[in-house]
């Protein structure tokens, strides 16, 4: 739980630092904000499940917990674990851009609007121009993954540990439901638990991709109705036009 708030106070400067800094963006300056405030709440709500935790704890328990505080093992995964939680939401953040630009190119294809060209474009070199900036934070989490491989070697971690695995930086972007970038084996407190059905369980698996699958066909049924309104309605007025034309 002291990794996990550790993280959270990283992320809160992080965060803090990109709101004042002038030179941010807008669009990173709301997101910012947003995920600003989601990380205080978390903050809170650990702050005190972690008092309630101290307040029972004994004099031989509390020399052990400062020990285990010192220990390069645990500050490596404290550090892990805040950088995957930010790559998770900057991922996050870019793939919801990504769909808001596929959807925004369909109408164009129906509208031809210049203006909205423009703004997409825009919006579209403001993500990949974020690109490198999450590269980076996914290489910074791999080499963490690297130290802890080689204290677990050397025997300087923590009996019962597990090293997280490293992340596949291709096909990074994709969020895919069974990508590494979801897993946090090795990176939370306490001994390893079960791992969740929907990533142990191939059928919850399946199931997932069929519900998301549904999903994408639901949106093109959709977009497929408004299209087909687009045409009635342009087919109508072109009728109307003949009609006039040869009244005439």
């Amino acid at each position: 739980m002291r990794e996990t708030r550790d993280g959270l106070k990283k992320q809160e400067r992080e965060y803090n630092a990109l709101i004042k800094d002038e030179a941010t963006p807008m669009d990173e300056y709301i997101e910012a904000k947003a995920d600003l405030e989601s990380v205080c709440v978390r903050l809170q709500d650990l702050n005190t499940r972690i008092r309630n935790k101290q307040s029972v704890l004994g004099v031989t328990d509390r020399a052990r917990l400062r020990n285990l505080m010192n220990n390069p093992f645990l500050t490596a995964r404290m550090n892990a674990l805040a950088l995957k939680q930010r790559l998770r939401d900057r991922l996050r953040a870019r793939k919801f851009e990504m769909e808001r630009l596929e959807r925004s190119f369909c109408k164009q294809v129906n509208a031809n609007n210049g203006l909205d060209q423009k703004v997409d474009a825009h919006m579209a070199s403001s993500v990949r121009s974020r690109e490198p900036a999450i590269t980076k934070v996914a290489r910074s989490y791999n080499t963490l993954c690297a130290t802890m491989e080689k204290l677990f070697a050397d025997g300087k971690a923590l009996l019962g540990a597990i090293c997280p695995k490293q992340l596949e930086l291709k096909g990074i972007f994709d969020l895919n439901v069974d990508d590494t970038i979801w897993e946090d084996i090795g990176l939370e407190d306490g001994s390893p638990a079960a791992p969740p059905l929907w990533l142990a369980n191939e059928s919850v698996r399946a199931g997932i991709k069929a519900l998301l699958e549904r999903d994408r066909c639901i949106e093109e049924e959709v977009r497929l109705r408004h299209e087909c309104r687009s045409m009635r309605i342009w087919l109508s007025e072109e009728w109307r036009i003949v009609n006039l034309a040869l009244g005439t």
